[in-house]
């Protein structure tokens, strides 16, 4: 009777074990999942970051451009435009 007893201990010990196994393997599976999630998310905000980088950097040459152009055509045009921003702005004070 003890031996059985014994026995039966020894097997749910052992089943215990390759279940403690099992399910630490798909914790594993779980945080390596989420570090995958993690990392795209990152990425793709990085992605994101660095197009708009891009859009604004190509604005700055698209208004750089226009600037030297008013500058080129004799500067009275660049030159009305922001004396009439500053006259603007000393009547808004």
């Amino acid at each position: 009777m003890n031996t059985n007893l014994l026995d039966m201990i020894k097997q749910l010990g052992a089943k215990q074990l390759q279940l403690n196994r099992q399910l630490d393997s798909n914790n594993k599976n779980i945080f390596d999942n989420e570090d995958e999630e993690e990392k795209r998310n990152i990425q793709m905000k990085k992605d994101l970051f660095r197009a708009q980088l891009e859009s604004q950097a190509k604005e700055i040459d698209i208004l750089k451009t226009e600037i030297n152009l008013y500058k080129k055509k004799g500067g009275h045009i660049y030159t009305k435009v922001t004396t009439n921003r500053r006259v603007a702005h000393l009547n808004d004070n």
